[in-house]
């Protein structure tokens, strides 16, 4: 026994040592093959292309004062970076550059020319000397001729270089604001109570009900939203383009607060501007963008029928369902569709897949449309009512069918799933899945 753990010791000893000396090594020897065949390894913080003079300036990109797209010169530097020498070329340069590009990098003249006769590499000169290069990495566009990939490549590149100034404009609203403190959110929109996002602790206040949980990460939640807003220009601030407030975000950190207004423009157009009072900056809207100005607090909520801490995966489980003097163990098989299997009665399968979508957090009703409080009067009466009953994971569910919703009630943890109901032909009762 002993000899064994010895032995097994030095076995260890010599796979830490082969990956560190071994496949560090190699990929040390890979990093360094890569740097001396990339034209650029230096950062890029200026460009001179044909509608742009663009300037980096604590990672933003701008033209003068104008805001340049972030993603779109993180995509150019991303292609810089994957252009690779094969080989240094002698010659004049205007028997490789019938489509001259010109364009300067941190101040040094470059030029794109031809594709190579076989077109899988191309001419490119910096500072005078000639190279036949191609780019590494994948491109965007889908083709079923694997010749034309390295003119796509060079194509794309070509493209995002050209584009006009009105298209390299940033479009994300929060790019204007890069210390934007967002240790904490306070939202408050009109007619609504003001809630509170502390995306440091990943709480809510105020807190979910009994039985609910808050969203697993808040903060990529919320960018995921603050991301979504677009704007359409930059307008100067005058109480004239101003005709309602509907909502406002407040910005929080130790250190900093930051606000922005959300207003209606007048009061015969859609069209909304967002304000920031202190700088006075103003912001003409694209429509439908505005998602994160009204998410209600419970969609920064987990409201799934069974909370995830409670749920487990399966490859079968058995469900049980009552309905007054009837009852059924169903087992469910987690197959793609589920199977179902019954003991005494058939299965609707269709019904019982929507239901089942609902209990097991599946597809578009992963989440009910809200959540509340089960009272102990509504508990009672469900539980002594004509309702169906459903035990699956330590968990007791009963379904209460209104005229425009289900209502999943989890009497387990105390809380109300509600569920918007198209179909008028579920009733959510035993006779309704199982004949």
């Amino acid at each position: 026994m002993k000899n064994n753990i010895i032995l097994f010791g030095i076995l260890s000893l010599l796979v830490v040592g082969t990956y560190f000396f071994q496949e560090k090594r190699v990929e040390k020897e890979l990093k360094d093959s890569r740097l001396k065949s990339s034209l650029i390894v230096e950062d890029i913080v200026k460009l001179d292309l044909p509608n742009v003079k663009a300037q980096k300036k604590d990672g933003q990109w701008l033209d003068g004062e104008t805001l340049l797209s972030f993603n779109t010169f993180k995509q150019i530097e991303k292609k810089f970076s994957e252009i690779m020498k094969i080989k240094d070329i002698s010659g004049d340069w205007k028997s490789f550059s019938r489509q001259n590009f010109t364009f300067k990098v941190n101040g040094e003249d470059w030029a794109i020319g031809d594709l190579s006769l076989d077109k899988q590499s191309f001419y490119i000169q910096r500072e005078g000397k000639i190279y036949l290069a191609a780019i590494e990495g994948e491109s965007h566009h889908l083709t079923t001729d694997g010749n034309e990939i390295a003119e796509i490549k060079l194509n794309e590149l070509l493209g995002l270089l050209s584009k006009r100034k009105d298209e390299l404009k940033e479009l994300q609203l929060f790019r204007y604001f890069p210390n934007l403190p967002i240790d904490q959110i306070v939202i408050a929109s009109d007619g609504d109570l003001p809630f509170e996002l502390n995306l440091l602790s990943n709480t809510t206040n105020p807190a979910p009900i009994q039985g609910i949980e808050v969203h697993s990460n808040l903060k990529n939640k919320f960018m995921s939203l603050l991301t979504q807003a677009t704007l359409k220009e930059i307008r100067p601030s005058t109480e004239k383009n101003r005709f309602k407030k509907i909502s406002e975000i407040n910005f929080i950190n130790q250190n900093h607060k930051l606000k922005w207004e959300l207003w209606l423009k007048s009061q015969n157009s859609a069209d909304a501007i967002i304000i920031e009072p202190v700088s006075k900056k103003t912001f003409l809207m694209v429509g439908g963008t505005l998602k994160v100005f009204f998410v209600r607090l419970q969609d920064y909520w987990d409201k799934k029928v069974i909370p995830q801490k409670y749920f487990q995966s399966f490859s079968e489980i058995q469900v049980q369902f009552i309905q007054g003097d009837k009852s059924e163990e169903l087992t469910i098989e987690n197959k793609e569709p589920l199977k179902f299997i019954p003991k005494k009665f058939k299965i609707d399968s269709e019904k019982m897949e929507q239901l089942t979508q609902m209990i097991f957090n599946l597809g578009a009703r992963d989440q009910a449309e809200r959540v509340s409080i089960l009272t102990k009067a509504e508990k009672k009466q469900l539980l002594s009512g004509n309702h169906l009953i459903i035990r699956v994971m330590d968990q007791e569910l009963v379904l209460w069918r209104k005229t425009e919703e289900l209502i999943v009630a989890n009497v387990t943890q105390g809380f109300k799933a509600h569920f918007t109901l198209l179909d008028e032909k579920f009733l959510g009762t035993f006779e309704d899945m199982l004949k």
